[in-house]
């Protein structure tokens, strides 16, 4: 039996284990069992809690396909509340160490409460030679792409994972589940890619559609609202300052000179014990 706490965050929900206390099995297989909801307990991702010896904490994060990814956005706060909530961790600002790189939470309290987490995701990476892509282009930024016979121009880059972000007129009428995993799996992508969908309502906000990889469509990705809102700014001029705007409610992305910052709400559903 294995003790787990289930967060979401903006809609992207988590199972959380702790590696610290617990013997947990094997990562992979235990993430397609606890994530599936219909025989699990069901979740977009998995989370483990470790000890560190380069960060204050670790992060491991499995999608829920069993597939491990560098990092997750909507996760990282979801974790930061977790070791928080949890005594894990005591400071308000702290080091997480993931697969994408040394991350730094940082909590908002309300009425001693955990209700929203910033984090410094660090700087975007456009190199293609720092990224899984196959192009011998320098960068991938607004390039031609076809997809059944019709050409999009994409946008592709690294921000704690890597990302695909494409502007579209109309993201209602948008094929998310058809195109998304065209792209996802093309042979461009040796190891997949994250697809983002998104419309520019003014200069400061922004909707979103993310196709996940090894997720499939998600109700938020602060990873792909940071990347998006990235490209939006250096293509389309929308301000440093941005709201996304996601089926599970809003993330607010701040960019300054060498950094990017996300805001987001956490927020714990259940804990329970896990028989496997």
């Amino acid at each position: 039996m294995l003790n787990f706490e289930k967060l979401q965050g903006t809609g992207n929900d988590f199972i959380i284990f702790n590696a610290i206390k617990d013997k947990i099995p094997t990562y992979s297989d235990l993430a397609i069992k606890v994530c599936d909801r219909h025989f699990g307990i069901g979740a977009d991702g998995m989370i483990i809690v470790d000890e560190s010896d380069i960060a204050d904490i670790k992060m491991i994060f499995y999608n829920a396909d069993g597939s491990e990814a560098p990092m997750c956005g909507n996760g990282i706060r979801c974790f930061a509340k977790y070791v928080y909530d949890n005594k894990i961790i005591t400071k308000t600002s702290f080091s997480v160490e993931t697969l994408g790189g040394i991350m730094k939470p940082e909590l908002v309290i309300s009425n001693n409460e955990v209700t929203h987490v910033k984090v410094n995701m660090g700087s975007p990476i456009f190199s293609t030679t720092d990224f899984p892509i196959n192009t011998t282009e320098k960068d991938f930024i607004n390039k031609d792409l076809e997809i059944d016979g019709v050409k999009y121009k994409i946008s592709s880059l690294m921000i704690g994972t890597i990302h695909t972000v494409i502007k579209v007129n109309n993201l209602e009428e948008t094929e998310v589940e058809r195109i998304g995993p065209l792209i996802e799996k093309h042979p461009l992508f040796p190891l997949k890619t994250n697809v983002n969908f998104f419309e520019i309502v003014d200069e400061e906000n922004i909707n979103l559609k993310t196709w996940e990889r090894g997720a499939g469509l998600t109700l938020a990705c602060g990873t792909g609202a940071t990347a998006t809102a990235i490209i939006s700014s250096i293509l389309y001029n929308t301000t440093k300052t941005v709201n996304i705007h996601i089926d599970g409610g809003t993330l607010k992305i701040e960019q300054t000179e060498n950094d990017v910052y996300m805001t987001g709400p956490a927020k714990s559903i259940c804990k329970g014990v896990y028989n496997f």
